[in-house]
C-alpha cells in the first residue's frame, strides 16, 4: 500500500509526537454485547465506542522515548512510518505490521469480551539500543474529570525523575492503572511472565490549565532496552467496562501480579508493636554517655539501663497483648553520621554484651524484639570525620552476601523484627528484598519505610500518618487521619497480596484534634493497619489498647473481618 504522509501533533505537555492520518481501509471491529466496540486499522487500535458514543480515538504506534526521561530535551530521531498492513488472524484477533526505515513493529491484538490483549514485537535495525519504548496514543473522553490510579507528570518532571517514574517506585507504586469516568471505567495492565519497569501515563489535555482533567491521553512505556540490531517483545491488557469498580478494572493486573510476584512470603502478626528511639544526638556524647544514648531505660550500654528497658516494656506489652519492640538507633549516635546506619549490626561492645539480656527476657515473655536497619545502602568514608552512603547494587551477589551477613548476625542475637529505613520503593529494593526474604524465611517480620505493590509479597510496610483539620491544607476537605501511603493504595495492596501487613504511628498534627475525636489507634485497626506505639506511651494506655485491639483481632491474632 502507499505510505501515508506523516504530520506532527503538539500535545500540551510540551513535546512533539509523530502521528498519522487515519487510513482509508475498513477496520477490524470487535463488538461486545454490553460493553465496548474496538476498532483496529493499520495505525493499530484507533477507536473505542461505548453505548453508542465514541470514547477514545487516536492510534497505537511505537516511538523510542529515551529523550523523554533524560535532559535531552528533544528526540534524537523519530521513527517515520513507511508501510503498514493488517491481517485478521482469527475471529477475535488481528495483526498489524508497521515498517519504518529504523525498524519494524508487529502488533497482535486478541479480544475476549470487554478485554483486549496487545502483544508487540519491536525490531531495532539501528546500531544503538532503544532504552525506553513508547506505545500510544489513545485519547479518552470520560465525560467528566476521571478518578483513579492515573500517573501523570509534565515532561520536565519525567526528565528530572527519569526511570524513577516507572513502576515499581515511590512515584509509581501500583503497576496497573484504572480510570473511572461518567458511565464507564478503563483498566490497563502490563502482561508477560516477569516484572518489568513500566509506566501508563495519562497526560493532561492542557498543562497551562491543570484544572481541566478531561480528555486524557494514554500511552504505555517500557524501560527495557531493545538491543542494536535486535528485538524485544512487550505486552499489555486493556479493559473498558460499564462496571466502574476498581477491583473489576484491575483484575487483569491482579492476575499478572500473582503470576509474576506470587503470594505473601512472610507470616504476619497483626498485634500492636512498640518503638523505642534510643539514640539521642552528637551533642549528648560525653564521658558519661560515650555513645550518645537517651537516658534512663534507653541506655542500652548499661546493664542497669537494659534491665530498666525490659522492666518498662515487657509488662506493658503483655498487658496490651502486643507482639514486641523495634529499637531504633541501637548503636547509639555515631559522630560520623549516616543515621540510621547501614552497618546496623555493628554494636558498641557494651551494647552487644547486654543484648543477651534483652533476648532472654523477651523470649521468656513470649515477645519479639528487633532493630532498625538500612538495607538499600552501604556506608562509605567521605572524609576523616564524616561518612556517607551509596546504593547497593542488587545484581552484585558479593554486596548482597555482605548485607545478609548483617541481618544474620542480628537474627543470631535473637532479632525477628526489622524496620527497613530509606528502603522499599525502588526497582533495586524489590530485588534486594526478594533475596533477603529467601534467606530469612517466613518467620522474620520486616517493615519497609517506603512501599510499592511489588515489594509487598516480600515485606510488610511502614507508613507515617498525619492528622489534618479540614481547611488546614488545600487538599484536605475532611478532618481526619491521612496515612502517607494512601488508603486506596493500602486497599489495593491487600487485594493484590492477601496476608500483607502495614504498621503506622501518628507523626504530625496540623490543626487541633477535636475533643472526643476517634483515637488514632482505632482508626488504624478499622483500616487493618497495625498500630506502632511510642515506648513512653505504652504503659499508660496498655489496658485500653488491649481492649480496642480485641475488637478487631481474633484469638489467632488475625483480623476478624
Amino acid at each position: 500500500m502507499r505510505p501515508p504522509k506523516p504530520f506532527f501533533l503538539l500535545l500540551e505537555a510540551g513535546w512533539w509526537l509523530f502521528c498519522y492520518p487515519i487510513f482509508g481501509e475498513e477496520p477490524f471491529i470487535w463488538k461486545t454485547p454490553t460493553g465496548p466496540t474496538y476498532y483496529v486499522k493499520e495505525e493499530g487500535l484507533c477507536q473505542i465506542d461505548f453505548l453508542g458514543r465514541q470514547i477514545a480515538r487516536g492510534q497505537w504506534l511505537f516511538q523510542p522515548a529515551d529523550w523523554m526521561f533524560t535532559q535531552a530535551g528533544k528526540p534524537d530521531s523519530v521513527w517515520q512510518l513507511r508501510k503498514a498492513e493488517k491481517h485478521k488472524t482469527g475471529e477475535s484477533s488481528v495483526r498489524v505490521i508497521q515498517e519504518y526505515p529504523e525498524g519494524k513493529t508487529i502488533f497482535d491484538y486478541a479480544f475476549n469480551q470487554e478485554d483486549v490483549l496487545v502483544k508487540v514485537r519491536v525490531e531495532n535495525f539501528s546500531g544503538k539500543p532503544i532504552e525506553i519504548s513508547r506505545f500510544g496514543t489513545l485519547t479518552f473522553d470520560f465525560g467528566e474529570s476521571p478518578e483513579g490510579v492515573m500517573p501523570v507528570w509534565h515532561i520536565s518532571y519525567l526528565q528530572a525523575a527519569g526511570k524513577g517514574c516507572f513502576h515499581p517506585s515511590h512515584l509509581n507504586r501500583i503497576g496497573g492503572s484504572y480510570a473511572v469516568g461518567k458511565d464507564f471505567g478503563v483498566g490497563v495492565s502490563p502482561k508477560g511472565g516477569f516484572l518489568r519497569r513500566t509506566l501508563f501515563l495519562w497526560d493532561l489535555p492542557n498543562w497551562g490549565k491543570q484544572e481541566i482533567r478531561n480528555p486524557r491521553h494514554l500511552s504505555f512505556y517500557v524501560a527495557e532496552p531493545v538491543p542494536p540490531e535486535g528485538a524485544k517483545s512487550f505486552s499489555f491488557a486493556l479493559r473498558v467496562s460499564s462496571n466502574r469498580n476498581w477491583q473489576h478494572l484491575l483484575t487483569p493486573y491482579r492476575d499478572y501480579f500473582q503470576e509474576v510476584l506470587g503470594p505473601v512470603r512472610y507470616r504476619a502478626d497483626y498485634r500492636l508493636l512498640t518503638v523505642a528511639h534510643v539514640n539521642r544526638n552528637v551533642e549528648s556524647i560525653g564521658p558519661d554517655n560515650p555513645y550518645g544514648f537517651h537516658g534512663g531505660f534507653r541506655r542500652l550500654d548499661l546493664e542497669s539501663g537494659v534491665k530498666s528497658f525490659c522492666d518498662t516494656l515487657i509488662p506493658a506489652l503483655k498487658t496490651a497483648n502486643g507482639q514486641g519492640v523495634i529499637i531504633w538507633g541501637q548503636s547509639g549516635t555515631d559522630p560520623r553520621g549516616a543515621m540510621y546506619r547501614p552497618d546496623f549490626d555493628v554494636l558498641p561492645p557494651e551494647v552487644e554484651s547486654n543484648w543477651s539480656i534483652i533476648h532472654q527476657r523477651f523470649k521468656e515473655a513470649g515477645l519479639r524484639h528487633g532493630v532498625c536497619t538500612r538495607p538499600g545502602e552501604m556506608a562509605i568514608r567521605i572524609n576523616w570525620k564524616k561518612d556517607g552512603t551509596v546504593r547497593i547494587n542488587p545484581d552484585d551477589i558479593q554486596q548482597l552476601e555482605i548485607l545478609w551477613a548483617r541481618f544474620k548476625k542480628m537474627i543470631d542475637l535473637g532479632c525477628s523484627l526489622f524496620y527497613l529505613d530509606s528502603f522499599g520503593a525502588k526497582w533495586e529494593d524489590v530485588k534486594i528484598m526478594r533475596f533477603l526474604r529467601e534467606r530469612m524465611g517466613a518467620e522474620i517480620q520486616t517493615f519497609a519505610e517506603h512501599q510499592c505493590d511489588a515489594l509487598m509479597p516480600f515485606s510488610g510496610a511502614y507508613t507515617e500518618t498525619d492528622f489534618y483539620q479540614a481547611g488546614q491544607a488545600a487538599w484536605v476537605k475532611q478532618t481526619g487521619y491521612y496515612p502517607r501511603a494512601g488508603l486506596r493504595n493500602w486497599e489495593i495492596y491487600q487485594w493484590l497480596v492477601p496476608g500483607v501487613q502495614m504498621i503506622s504511628r501518628l507523626y504530625g498534627v496540623v490543626g487541633t484534634i477535636p475533643e472526643g475525636f476517634e483515637p488514632v489507634e482505632r482508626f488504624f485497626w478499622r483500616h487493618k493497619i497495625t498500630p506502632m506505639i511510642q515506648d513512653y506511651r505504652l504503659a499508660g494506655q496498655a489496658t485500653q489498647l488491649q481492649a480496642v485491639q480485641a475488637e478487631y483481632l481474633n484469638e489467632q491474632n488475625c483480623w476478624k473481618k
